[in-house]
C-alpha cells in the first residue's frame, strides 16, 4: 500500500469521527432546546391554569374598626384591635380542598374600583380557630404577580424619584393542604372610599407558593356576602 492510499485512508477515518461527533453535539443540542421548550411550556400552563383543580369558596363581611373584634369573635378567632389610622375593615373565610400538599398559600385581596386594581392594607390570617394568628407579609418573588397577570398589575413596585424601587404592597398566608381554610383580615385607610358591597368591588387573589419562595401560579377566587 502506498503512502498516498494510507494518508487518504487517515483523512477518511479522521473526517467520519468529526462527523459522528458533529452528530452526537447536534443531537445533544436539538434534546437540551426541546427539554427546555417541554419545561417552558409546562411552566406557562401552570401559570394559565395551576389552580384549576382548587375547588375555593370565600365569603366576606365588611365592617369598622370598633366592630372588627366582634367580627373576628363571630368567625371563631380570638378578637383584637384593628390598627390605628384604619378605616373600613374586611373578614374573610376561606375553605378549599384539591389543594397543593406543599408550599403555602398567599392571599392579595385587592380593590378593583382602581385601575389597576391596587391591594389592601392586611392585618392577619388564623387557620383555624386553635390556630395562631400570622401577620402580613411581602417578598420580591411577588413580582412575577405582575408580570404574567394584567389583572395583577397593581401589585407591581413602584419606582421612586431617586431610582430605587418600593413595596408597600401586603399579602396574607395560609399553610395548603388537600383540604384547609382560614379566616383573613383586611383593611382600607382612614382616607379610603369605603364600600357597601365588597363582594362586588374587591378582587382576591388566591397565589400559590412553592417550598423555595417562588409564585407558581395565581387565580381569582369569587367573593360571597
Amino acid at each position: 500500500m502506498s503512502e498516498t492510499t494510507g494518508a487518504s485512508r487517515d483523512v477518511r477515518r479522521r473526517l467520519l469521527q468529526i462527523g459522528l461527533v458533529l452528530v452526537v453535539v447536534a443531537v445533544v443540542v436539538v434534546a437540551v432546546v426541546v427539554v427546555v421548550w417541554l419545561r417552558d411550556r409546562q411552566r406557562d400552563d401552570e401559570w394559565a391554569h395551576g389552580g384549576d383543580g382548587v375547588d375555593i369558596t370565600a365569603r366576606i363581611q365588611a365592617t369598622t374598626p370598633r366592630d372588627y373584634p366582634d367580627a373576628l369573635r363571630a368567625v371563631g378567632v380570638p378578637p383584637e384591635p384593628a390598627y390605628p389610622r384604619v378605616g373600613q375593615v374586611f373578614v374573610v373565610e376561606v375553605s378549599w380542598s384539591g389543594a397543593p400538599s406543599s408550599g403555602g398559600y398567599a392571599f392579595v385581596l385587592l380593590d378593583g374600583r382602581l385601575s389597576p386594581a391596587e391591594p389592601l392594607g392586611a392585618s392577619g390570617s388564623w387557620e383555624g380557630p386553635d390556630g395562631e394568628g400570622e401577620g402580613a407579609h411581602w417578598n420580591g418573588s411577588y413580582e412575577a404577580l405582575s408580570e404574567h397577570y394584567p389583572w395583577l398589575a397593581g401589585t407591581a413596585s413602584v419606582r421612586n424619584a431617586d431610582g430605587s424601587y418600593s413595596m408597600d404592597h401586603q399579602a396574607l398566608s395560609l399553610p395548603p393542604g388537600a383540604e384547609g381554610g382560614g379566616v383573613l383580615s383586611f383593611f382600607l385607610p382612614k382616607d379610603g372610599i369605603a364600600t357597601s358591597h365588597p363582594d362586588q368591588d374587591l378582587v382576591l387573589a388566591l397565589v400559590h407558593i412553592d417550598d423555595g419562595g417562588e409564585v407558581r401560579w395565581a387565580r381569582k377566587v369569587p367573593l360571597e356576602s
